[in-house]
C-alpha cells in the first residue's frame, strides 16, 4: 500500500497542497481530477521523489521510500520530452531502467526505430509511449499517469489504457491517474478524488466511484 500522511507542498512561495492524506492499495485505480494549474503534476513529482515535500510522510508497505536506488513509485508526466536526455537516444534512456522485449514494444505500438533516435526527432505521442514503457519497469509498484494519453488519437488511447489496465490486473499494479477529463476517469478508475479548495488547497475530498 502507498500511504501519504499530512503531506504539505510549497513551491515558489505558494502552498499547493496542505496536509494531504490518502492511500492507494495494490491493484487500485485511483483518479484525481482537478483543473490545469492546480498542482497535480507537482504532487506526482513529490510522490515519485523527483522533488521534496515541505513536510509529511510517504510510505510503501509502511516503509519510507529509500533515498537511493529504484523508486517503486513512477511518474509519467504530461510533458515526457522533459524527462529524456536530449543528447542520447530514447533507447539508451529506456535501457537505463530496464530492457523490455519486442512484445512490449508491440503492445504499446512503439517502433524499434524510434529507440535509435533522440527525443527531438520524435513526436510528443511517440515520446509519451516510450516514457510509459520505461515507467512500467517490473520493479514499479505504483504508476502515476499524468494526462498520459492526451497527445494520442482515440485508437492509440484505447490501446494504451488496455495495456495499463491489463498490467494493473496482472501484477497488482497500483495506478494513480491525473486528469481533468471526468469521462476518462470514470471509465478507467475504480474511485475518483476531487481536491477541494478550503483556503489553501488543503485536502482531497473522496467521491467513491465504481467502474465497470
Amino acid at each position: 500500500m502507498l500511504e501519504v500522511q499530512q503531506l504539505t507542498i510549497e513551491q515558489n512561495g505558494q502552498r499547493l497542497w496542505d496536509s494531504v492524506s490518502f492511500h492507494v492499495s495494490a491493484g487500485e485505480r485511483q483518479g484525481i481530477s482537478a483543473p490545469s494549474g492546480y498542482g497535480k503534476t507537482t504532487l506526482g513529482r513529490v510522490l515519485a521523489q523527483w522533488q521534496g515535500a515541505t513536510s509529511g510522510r510517504i510510505t510503501v508497505d509502511a516503509k519510507p521510500l529509500a533515498k537511493q536506488g529504484y523508486c517503486p513509485i513512477q511518474l509519467v508526466p504530461q510533458h515526457p520530452e522533459l524527462t529524456f536526455n536530449p543528447y542520447r537516444s530514447t533507447g539508451d534512456s529506456l535501457r537505463d531502467a530496464w530492457s523490455p522485449t519486442a512484445a512490449w514494444l508491440d503492445r504499446l505500438a512503439i517502433s524499434p526505430a524510434w529507440l535509435k533516435r533522440r527525443p527531438d526527432e520524435l513526436s510528443g505521442g511517440e515520446l509519451a509511449r516510450i516514457a510509459l514503457l520505461r515507467a512500467l519497469d517490473p520493479r514499479t509498484r505504483f504508476l502515476i499517469a499524468d494526462e498520459v494519453t492526451a497527445q494520442l488519437d482515440a485508437h492509440l488511447q484505447a490501446q494504451v489504457w488496455y495495456v495499463l489496465l491489463d498490467e494493473v490486473r496482472r501484477r497488482d499494479l497500483g495506478l494513480i491517474v491525473f486528469s481533468h477529463n471526468k469521462a476518462l476517469l470514470e471509465k478507467v478508475c475504480s474511485s475518483i478524488w476531487y481536491p477541494q479548495a478550503q483556503g489553501p488547497q488543503c485536502g482531497l475530498a473522496t467521491i467513491p466511484y465504481s467502474s465497470q
